[in-house]
């Protein structure tokens, strides 16, 4: 397969249902997804060049060129046939969970034309009789890039939350409007953050934690200065590091900050 663009979107779908059903098969196998992404270079540059390319916006017509050129350049330094044996491996993930009817052609969703223009740029070869189809998808992405509009979140509704921001923004409000604007934060600052800053963001909320542990110990009867103690110890202990279970960890520290605050 040469459009990696579909497979992406229907990975996105498949997270997007494992969250609202609770679906562990699906939510794994885009845990799958991530991990072969991370490692595989080609599939890697796919992945960012195609969310550079969503994301840009761009009023200058010479500029945005200029940017869909540079982006396809990154691609001179893969073989293609590699390209494609890459992205048939990914897909056959979604072949194996019985969820292929989504990579057919005729299948339509968001972005679909986006997709197959920068495919033809990647894999249609330079020559005099290609050079309108070049122009043409060439032409299809600039347009894009000119009438695209920031992906807006009003701050009431909440913030996306995703393996790479783009994935649930259109998804989140349904999703997560439950949040308290301090967690909307914090969330926030997980997406967009390097692993030394997710673990200063864990380490912030342990001491906050502990804090609240310490005013409640003041009043406490001895069989609940007993469980504060042993909560107390373990946060003390706390070495987490950055790993597929750090996001859950978070959420349960979150989770007994707000029954430290509300009890």
């Amino acid at each position: 397969m040469k459009n990696f663009g579909k497979i992406k979107n229907v990975f996105n779908e498949l997270v997007s249902e494992g969250i609202a059903t609770k679906d562990v098969a699906s939510l794994d196998l885009f845990k799958k997804y991530v991990k072969t992404v991370k490692e595989n270079e080609i599939l890697k540059t796919q992945f960012l060049v195609i969310s550079n390319i969503e994301n840009k916006i761009e009023s200058d017509r010479e500029s945005a060129i200029q940017y869909v050129k540079e982006n396809i350049s990154l691609f001179s330094e893969f073989d293609k046939k590699k390209i494609i044996e890459a992205n048939e491996n990914l897909s056959s993930f979604i072949t194996l969970c019985d969820k292929g009817e989504l990579l057919k052609e005729d299948m339509e969703y968001d972005n679909k034309t986006l997709h197959e223009n920068i495919a033809a740029l990647i894999f249609t070869k330079r020559k005099p009789e290609t050079i309108d189809a070049i122009i043409e998808a060439t032409n299809g992405i600039v347009d894009y890039i000119l009438n695209n509009k920031p992906k807006e979140i009003v701050e009431s509704n909440g913030l996306p939350i995703s393996m790479m921001t783009s994935i649930l923004v259109d998804k989140y409000n349904e999703r997560y409007v439950d949040l308290t604007e301090s967690e909307r934060k914090i969330l926030k600052a997980l997406i967009e953050s390097n692993d030394d800053e997710k673990k200063e963001i864990n380490t912030s909320l342990v001491r906050e934690c502990i804090g609240l542990i310490n005013d409640k110990l003041v009043e406490s009867d001895l069989e609940s200065k007993d469980k504060l103690l042993r909560v107390k110890d373990k946060l003390l202990n706390d070495t987490k590091t950055i790993d597929e279970d750090f996001n859950k960890n978070i959420t349960k520290l979150i989770e007994l900050r707000g029954n430290l605050q509300n009890n």
